[in-house]
């Protein structure tokens, strides 16, 4: 399945003011059909209130959204669900003591004249169960007696069950290990192969490396401090990199600055560092020093520069000659 060049979603300007802050400040956001997206950014920045707009949680309070291409308001939960809005949220709503087939369809059951078609549920929960390559899961056995990782694919069952076309999923590799966010990830794949768009909310940068399609953010639009400084340069670095943990790293500090590196865990930040003050071999990229060169660093150069962010792994014994085994 190729991505599709419209969006499905489309959010242009949302703006969302919660008591006391901004949420939301003129978020552009769009997402397609078979693509998996992976808003970046940390607590607090606004992802839960857009999860909670676009699930028709919360109204806007300026900016639009359009469905399919179409100017959409999602007033409640249940417009969002019925028009292919599916969230899953980092607490999963199952309920141990009901079969697979009573927690996918609860809150939606299938009836004719006010009795529960029981039987069409449990096709419907096969169906859904072998579109996310899991046939293993019996739709009549209890919930409850399943693994983390089999109730998380129960949970996309039940959030694609009202034909849902975008699901959206929050934290969803929180408490699962290695082995089951791999297979989290196959599942996601053979959703996107379908056309179902994802919105994947993480902040375990490899697993955005490896399942996002795109990776949005807000833009950088301030320098802080706004001035040029008119201080010399003390460090240049440009086009930097170190393998495939980052490239294309360009860096000025001058004397009398500080300057401020900031992103996620996992983002590269330390390992920037570390390649800048010579613990790490750059693959491509130069670093100044005071307009020279830097070439061959040397351990003592290295063991002056750098205050390593965590003592228990780097620490300096400073009653010898620095030594290399």
């Amino acid at each position: 399945m190729t991505v599709a060049s419209t969006p499905l979603l489309a959010v242009r300007g949302l703006v969302k003011r919660l008591p006391g802050v901004m949420a939301l400040q003129g978020l552009d956001f769009e997402v397609r059909a078979g693509e998996v997206r992976c808003p970046l950014g940390q607590n607090g920045a606004g992802k839960a209130t857009l999860i909670k707009v676009l699930s028709g949680a919360h109204r806007p309070d300026e900016g639009e959204i359009r469905w399919q291409g179409e100017i959409a308001e999602f007033g409640t939960p249940t417009a969002a669900m019925r028009s292919g809005v599916a969230v899953m949220y980092q607490e999963r709503d199952l309920v141990a003591g009901l079969s697979v087939a009573d927690n996918v369809f609860r809150g939606h059951e299938l009836s004719t004249t006010g009795f529960a078609r029981r039987s069409e549920a449990r096709r419907r929960t096969r169906a859904l169960l072998d579109r996310l390559g899991h046939p293993d899961i019996p739709p009549d056995r209890d919930v409850g007696r399943f693994s983390v990782a089999h109730q998380q694919v129960v949970g996309m069952a039940r959030a694609l069950s009202p034909d849902g076309q975008l699901l959206i999923m929050d934290e969803p590799s929180a408490v699962l290990d290695a082995d089951e966010v791999r297979a989290l990830f196959g599942v996601i794949r053979e959703l996107t192969a379908q056309g179902v768009a994802v919105v994947y909310i993480s902040h375990r940068m490899a697993e955005i490396r490896e399942i996002g399609d795109r990776v949005p953010g807000r833009a950088l639009e301030n320098v802080f401090p706004p001035r040029v400084p008119e201080a010399p340069e003390v460090l240049v670095v440009r086009g930097l990199a170190e393998g495939d943990r980052f490239s294309g790293v360009n860096l000025t500090v001058h004397r009398g600055e500080v300057v401020g590196l900031a992103g996620l865990a996992g983002a590269g930040r330390s390992e920037i560092l570390e390649t800048v003050h010579g613990a790490r071999k750059p693959t491509d990229g130069t670093v100044e020093v005071d307009s020279e060169q830097l070439r061959r660093r040397s351990v003592g150069t290295l063991l002056t520069r750098c205050r390593p962010r965590s003592t228990r792994r780097s620490v300096l014994v400073a009653d010898g000659p620095a030594r290399v085994g």
